[in-house]
């Protein structure tokens, strides 16, 4: 399912195009500060909704996050975070922003629990999520066939 197949419009595109950059610009500032996206590895606490990257000599940065969705890449279905069981009191309040924002714009986007996409879609979704909640970044946490994307809430050390 393409972009295309559910509802785009201009006002969708502006919305994207904005959090694009609002992200990007967060990203650089990130990269530059704290040096992220230059770590070995990384380690989600999901109890505590923290994700930590770390490299070989030690050095290490923390930040608290919001899972938005998860991307299944073999039947390329999305599903918001919001939609899921086991989502929490606080997380759906973080979320419920994003969709009241995609019901009042009519984004169908924000809105529909599940949907065929792509990964390009994903990450624009999750940029989308990311700018709305002024995130400090975003991320996507690989656990075999499904891709969790996330908006990083704020530095912990």
């Amino acid at each position: 399912m393409s972009l295309d197949q559910i509802k785009i419009d201009d006002a969708f595109r502006v919305l994207h195009q904005r959090a694009h950059e609002f992200i990007s610009d967060q990203q650089e500032y990130l990269e530059a500060d704290y040096g992220f996206g230059q770590f070995d590895q990384y380690t989600v606490d999901r109890e505590n909704k923290s994700i930590t990257f770390t490299n070989a000599d030690g050095t290490a940065l923390s930040f608290r996050f919001q899972a938005v969705g998860k991307l299944e890449a073999a039947n390329q279905q999305w599903t918001w975070r919001w939609d899921a069981n086991d989502v929490s009191p606080d997380e759906l309040e973080n979320l419920d922003v994003i969709k009241n924002y995609g019901d009042f714009y009519d984004f169908t986007f924000l809105t529909k629990p599940t949907f065929g996409a792509s990964q390009q879609i994903a990450w624009a979704l999750t940029a989308i999520a990311a700018y709305l909640r002024t995130a400090k970044g975003v991320f996507r946490i690989a656990d075999g066939d499904t891709a969790e994307f996330i908006y990083l809430q704020e530095i912990l050390a």
